[in-house]
């Protein structure tokens, strides 16, 4: 009798399980890499220093490698019955190969969703609405040497991130070809983490500069995004708009446009971006007092972060060639002034490890201080300014699980 109801037991808790599971994935990358004006190592295609190269302590946070930022995570889906489901993601950053560090927080993706017939709903952190409508128009997983992302161009840098906080996010079912999603932060989170700050770490206000300096709530506003896609055989379009989140008069509404055409021997991409931070030679304040000449900027992601500018365009090309994919990819930033050429080729091991090689090459950009890329000025390597048009190249191995 005692062994048939430890049996039943089991086989309830079986039971139980099989209604939801657990999954464990992630992105692992470490690259050799090189930035003109710094030296070589190991993930250090951004001008920020791996631990060996740093006199800032043991912490390198930043964990960007040449593909993308390794992560890892857990997420779940519950069946609830009629159609419906629950479920959760948890995803880390600041997992650094290069280094071990270990910053595990769930920084990424800590969201609740609920799903059915009628949609998707995520509440919580999670991808930008803007980004998981056009984010994946990147044929290079929009890494540390993506021409969109360097230039701010890309939907994934737009604020400074890929991310929001205090985000209501809705999906709305498919429907011949079209799925269309809308989302909301409201003003009332501005104060609860980073939602509202600027990629620098501070709030816009009134008095401030392009870059935020303290906090004023009166000047905070909703944050709306609105958008969708559209796939018909080899056609895939895509559309989407953010609107900013406070008053300044340095921002205005992001925008994204994409058209991909899949022609069997390659897919080609051209689209169109433009940054929440305006950019140029005469770009206002939030109380519209001054201006600030944001000409020559590009944008190198640091542990710090960076402020990105301006709008353009850009085209894309992926060549699949067996077990190769060999592409290029071109941005132009109308406003800053900048422009950028990505080269890279990636191999297939297997259906989850890849090697790759890539580089990219900037031009009409200006030098930039060490100190506002995000450097320290007491550097170990003494280096106190990024050149003028630098060129950034990587070769490494990516593995997903």
């Amino acid at each position: 009798m005692k062994k048939t109801l430890v049996a039943l037991a089991a086989l309830a808790s079986v039971s139980a399980f099989a209604q939801s599971t657990v999954e464990i994935y992630g992105v692992l990358d470490v690259a050799q890499t090189k930035l003109s004006g710094v030296q070589a190592g190991l993930n250090n295609t951004t001008n920020s220093y791996p631990v060996s190269q740093s006199s800032t302590a043991l912490l390198n946070g930043f964990a960007r490698q040449g593909t993308g930022t390794n992560h890892m995570g857990f997420r779940s889906r519950e069946d609830l019955g009629g159609g419906m489901y629950a479920g959760f993601d948890l995803q880390t950053g600041g997992l650094d190969m290069s280094n071990g560090n270990p910053g595990l927080a769930f920084s990424r993706e800590s969201h609740l969703k609920l799903g059915g017939s009628w949609g998707d709903l995520k509440v919580g952190r999670t991808v930008s609405t803007i980004c998981s409508i056009g984010c994946s128009f990147d044929y290079n997983y929009i890494g540390a040497n993506s021409a969109f992302g360097l230039l701010g161009l890309s939907p994934a840098n737009n604020k400074g991130s890929s991310r929001r906080s205090d985000l209501i996010d809705l999906t709305l079912p498919a429907f011949n070809g079209f799925q269309a999603k809308v989302s909301l932060q409201q003003r009332g989170d501005q104060n609860a983490d980073g939602t509202f700050v600027t990629s620098a770490g501070a709030a816009y206000t009134t008095a401030s500069s392009a870059s935020g300096t303290s906090t004023t709530v009166a000047n905070y506003k909703d944050v709306v995004t609105i958008g969708g896609t559209y796939s018909s055989g080899p056609l895939r379009i895509a559309a989407a708009m953010e609107t900013p989140a406070s008053d300044s008069l340095a921002m205005r509404n992001a925008t994204f446009a994409a058209a991909e055409y899949n022609f069997g021997f390659m897919k080609a991409t051209v689209q169109s971006f433009t940054n929440t931070n305006k950019g140029g030679t005469a770009v206002p304040n939030a109380s519209n007092s001054t201006t600030v000449n944001t000409t020559g900027l590009y944008t190198l992601s640091t542990n710090a972060g960076t402020t990105t500018y301006g709008k353009g365009t850009g085209i894309g090309v992926i060549v699949p060639m067996g077990a190769w994919n060999v592409g290029m990819q071109y941005a132009n930033n109308s406003e800053t002034k900048v422009k950028a050429n990505e080269l890279f080729a990636r191999y297939s091991l297997s259906k989850r490890t890849e090697i790759y090689v890539q580089t990219t090459s900037l031009s009409g950009a200006a030098a930039t201080t060490a100190t506002a890329a995000g450097l320290t000025a007491s550097s170990a390597l003494g280096l106190t300014a990024l050149q003028a048009d630098p060129k950034i190249s990587a070769v490494g191995i990516r593995h997903t699980f």
